[in-house]
This record gives C-alpha cells, structure tokens and sequence, in this order.
C-alpha cells in the first residue's frame, strides 16, 4: 500500500491522533508513536498504520470503519479465523466509535501477492483449500449473507445501467467508445444465458469464501520454512458459491487439500468451477469500475477493456456465446 502522513491540525500533537487515542483506549496504557500513516481512504473505511513503541506491538493496522463492517469484520476475527489453521494477521481487538469503529490488527510486512508468481498461486490455492473446506465446520461462518448467483446478476445489471449512463454524459473518443459497447453488449449476452450460470453456481459446494481474494490484499511474508500467505479485509466475505476465490490460484495446490475433504469433487470440477468464477470475478470488477468511470475513463475504459476480452474468452470456452 502507498502511505501518506496522516496531517493533524497544526500545533496538535500525534498523540491527539483518533487512531493513537483509541488504541491507548484499547491497550489501557499511554502510547508513544513515531508516526501515524494513512494507507487507505474510502467512503466505507480508512485504513492507518501505526509505528508504536508501547507495549503491545510496534507496527499496527487501525482501520476505521462503518459499525456493520466492524461487526462483520469481528466475527471472521473472532469467531471463525482462530478455529482454522490458515495464516492471519493477529487481532488485537476493537474499540467502539462514534459514528465508525476501530479494528486493530497486525500489520504484515512482505511482498504483494503476484498473479504471475506460480509460487504465490501454489501458496493462494492451499490457504483457500483450507479455508474453503474446514470453515465448512464452524457455526459461526454459516451466519454470514448469502453469496448466490443473484448477487452477481444484480452488478452485472447495475454495472451495466452505470455505464450506459456514463455513455449518454460523456463523448468518448472512437476506441474508448467501442470498448465501452464491446463491454455493455458482453452483459447482455452473459444476462440472456443466465440461467446456465445459475445451474452451474447449484453444483458447487457452499462454504466461507473471501469474496475479495485479489493481491492488494494478501501480503506474502518470508518465514524460517520459506514463504506464507497472510490475507486481510474481509468485509466482503459471505457464505455461499466459492467460484470467484478460485479465479487466480494454482488449482492442483487447492485440489490437494480439498480432495481429502470432499471426495466427490474432481479436479475437472475445479476447473469448471474457476472459469465460471473468472466469469463473476470479471462481473465484479467492471461492476466496481463503472463507479470510478467519471472522471478517470481513460484509466477505467482501459481496464474494463481487459476484463471484457478476458470474460469473452472464458465465456467461449463454455461455449456461452453471443
């Protein structure tokens, strides 16, 4: 993540800092920071890092957040990541705001995880065979909204009324222009073969599933044994299709584990299964790239392009044409 001090009003002090005040709330001692840095900014949450020299850690992530995101985000923490043997960044806890919360957590140094790293895909298609099968098991997890194939028809829809919009109050240049309407009549292809995507969703197991497993976040940190995959923000996790955690892993590494638990599944079925959630993935990606389009087209067209070649490409190997 790209950092920036976190400015404060001039003669302020750093210890004035909410982040630095709720974690001295949280750890019950005074705090002695060396700087307050801001990783993140959304509507729903901002995210800081902490360089504190109390006692409770000396590198820390405090995310500021909307309440039901905490509470979400606190369940996983709290109730389902400590039953699972997968890598997690340690939780320290939350402290109530008004009118957000604070999450605190580790904050992991390492490297990004990378789509071209065939060691980075090994180490995401274990987490997630792990992940997806023993969560299967706790309680808790079951509790979450359901992820069905619904949810991604309504962004296919409200991705594409986004960007029929954006169309009527832009002029875009000719190539833009075309890649825009390559990517809109994509939609209304996939919309009018629906019903095969969700006959294929009610095959396929229903778990815990991250839902935003991509490289911004999962960090992969060295260890004594070698390398291992820490992954963070789960706000979008649900209970339901797995389909779109599988888009970019190393399928044989994710078989190896699941086999042991769900015997009945093949790897011809993964495979099946990842090209389907390549499908959603890339629904869910110009879904959140129709909100950016204004005023960054150039930057969003150039990637909603990529996703529509990469969709149509997947979308013909299952013969799901125009």
């Amino acid at each position: 993540m790209a950092e920036r001090i976190d400015l404060l009003p001039t003669g302020a002090s750093p210890l004035d800092h909410p982040a630095l005040q709720a974690w001295s709330r949280l750890t019950a001692e005074p705090s002695r920071v060396g700087k307050v840095s801001m990783l993140k900014h959304r509507a729903k949450s901002t995210v800081y890092r902490i360089e504190s020299f109390g006692q409770k850690a000396s590198l820390i992530l405090a995310k500021y957040c909307r309440r039901t995101v905490a509470a979400h985000e606190r369940i996983v923490y709290e109730e389902i990541l400590p039953g699972l043997p997968i890598k997690c960044p340690r939780y320290y806890g939350f402290v109530q705001g008004d009118p957000y919360d604070w999450l605190f957590l580790e904050y992991v140094e390492g490297e990004m995880y990378s789509r071209q790293r065939q060691d980075h895909m090994v180490l995401g298609g274990r987490w997630l065979g792990l992940l997806h099968t023993l969560a299967q098991r706790i309680p808790a997890a079951a509790r979450f909204p359901e992820l069905a194939p619904a949810h991604y028809l309504d962004l296919l829809r409200r991705g594409h009324e986004n960007l029929s919009r954006y169309l009527q109050q832009v002029t875009l240049p000719e190539p833009d222009l075309a890649a825009i309407e390559k990517a809109l009549s994509l939609c209304d292809s996939l919309e009018s073969h629906w019903n095969h995507v969700q006959r294929w969703c009610e095959c396929m197991p229903r778990t815990l599933v991250h839902a935003d497993f991509k490289p911004k976040n999962i960090v992969i940190r060295s260890v004594p044994d070698g390398l291992e995959l820490v992954a963070f923000d789960w706000e979008h996790s649900r209970w339901g299709i797995l389909a779109e955690d599988l888009a970019y892993i190393d399928l044989a590494a994710y078989y190896a584990v699941v086999q042991h638990y769900w015997r009945d599944v093949t790897m011809q079925d993964l495979q099946f299964m990842k090209i389907v959630g390549m499908i959603l993935r890339g629904i869910a990606e110009i879904y959140w790239e129709s909100f950016k389009f204004s005023p960054q087209w150039e930057v969003s067209t150039a990637k909603i392009e990529r996703y529509q070649i990469r969709m149509a490409e997947v979308m013909e190997e299952l013969k799901l044409g125009a």
